[in-house]
């Protein structure tokens, strides 16, 4: 396979399992999220929040790949395909920038889940009536 070849099929194999890797945090989150989310939010909002989880996370992984760039300033095209293992060092930034945003979002949502988590105890704390 040549490097070009190389180029194209590994940048749409690495965009899958960037993506895969969004969808697997999901799946991993969306039980214990979705009990908190009903806790906090109620049934009807927190089907909207498990959805912008969704969402955020498939976003990140997109946005992690897509936040690589394989041309340095002045690098030709042709120079970068002719070093497969800048291509592979590139796969790996990729991967890395996804997994990065994976991470950063997901400890976004932690800080909402902590403020959401707080306000209901506050709510309950608080004297009625």
């Amino acid at each position: 396979m040549s490097n070009e070849h190389y180029l194209i099929v590994s940048y749409f194999v690495v965009g899958f399992a960037s993506l895969s890797l969004g969808v697997a945090a999901y799946r991993v989150l969306r039980r214990p999220f979705a009990a908190i989310a009903e806790a906090v939010a109620g049934k009807v909002r927190s089907a909207l929040l498990k959805r912008t989880l969704a969402l955020s996370l498939a976003l990140a992984a997109v946005l992690g790949f897509l936040s690589v760039n394989y041309k340095s300033c002045g690098v030709s095209y042709e120079d970068v395909v002719k070093d497969r293992s800048y291509l592979v060092q590139k796969n790996q930034e990729q991967l890395q920038g996804a997994g990065n945003w994976i991470a950063y979002t997901v400890l976004a949502w932690g800080v909402v889940v902590v403020i959401g988590l707080v306000a209901v105890r506050r709510k309950e704390e608080s004297p009625k009536d």
